[in-house]
């Protein structure tokens, strides 16, 4: 197997993640604007929480990649 897969399943998970965490975030805060009528509050809440979630899980996905790569020897020119 390539060893190219590993690290690209892993960075393609995380991009998901990223997308997901942050729409999500703002189609529950576009959601709740609509219920409440506070227009821009929760859609920027949403926003926030959502960025929050992806930075805080994409850091602990991406963690033991980033690990890897460090301890991986460098190759002289």
């Amino acid at each position: 197997m390539s060893s190219w897969l590993g690290p690209t399943a892993s960075l393609l998970g995380a991009g998901w993640f990223f997308a997901t965490a942050l729409l999500l975030g703002v189609f529950i805060g576009l959601w709740a604007d609509e219920k409440t009528g506070l227009e821009p509050t929760f859609t920027l809440l949403g926003i926030m929480l959502g960025l929050a979630v992806a930075l805080l899980g994409g850091y602990r996905m991406l963690s033991p990649f980033i690990r890897r790569l460090g301890d991986e020897p460098r190759e002289k020119s």
